[in-house]
């Protein structure tokens, strides 16, 4: 039979859990070119994830449960975009994300889970700090 069991660790804080599911380095050769998945939490209404954007690395977010606003800025341009994602909609929303577009997610809904999708492995190196919401619950 065709399968494996892995257990994967969870990165738990106060405003949640981020699983990172599947890392590109787990697949065989002829399975590649993958990045990563990982899903996201929120622990109640109001909490705060993102605000930060990447130099490389494109991503997709679907939600799963909830409801959340997030908030995208060019950071050269400084273009700005609002969307609502609400995972009880008649309609699945995969959001897009490229390189240089600073994101925040803000739960609208006392429970929230994303699911995402990077093309590369996480790095804090290509991580950067950018402020979008504040004011939120349980900040980092």
């Amino acid at each position: 039979m065709d399968y494996s069991v892995v257990r994967v660790k969870k990165n738990i804080d106060n405003r949640g859990e981020l699983v990172v599911f599947l890392k590109n380095r787990e697949l065989p050769s002829h399975r590649k070119k993958f990045g990563q998945v990982y899903f996201i939490t929120f622990n109640g209404k109001g909490v705060i994830r993102g605000n930060h954007f990447h130099k490389k690395w494109r991503e997709w977010f679907g939600i799963v449960t909830g409801s959340a606003i997030v908030e995208l800025e060019n950071v050269i341009t400084k273009e700005h975009v609002s969307l609502k994602l609400d995972a009880g909609h008649k309609t699945y929303i995969r959001l897009e994300i490229g390189p240089n577009i600073a994101h925040a997610f803000k739960s609208l809904s006392s429970s929230v889970s994303l699911l995402n999708y990077g093309d590369k492995e996480w790095s804090a190196k290509d991580s950067h700090l950018y402020i979008l919401i504040k004011g939120g619950k349980n900040e980092k």
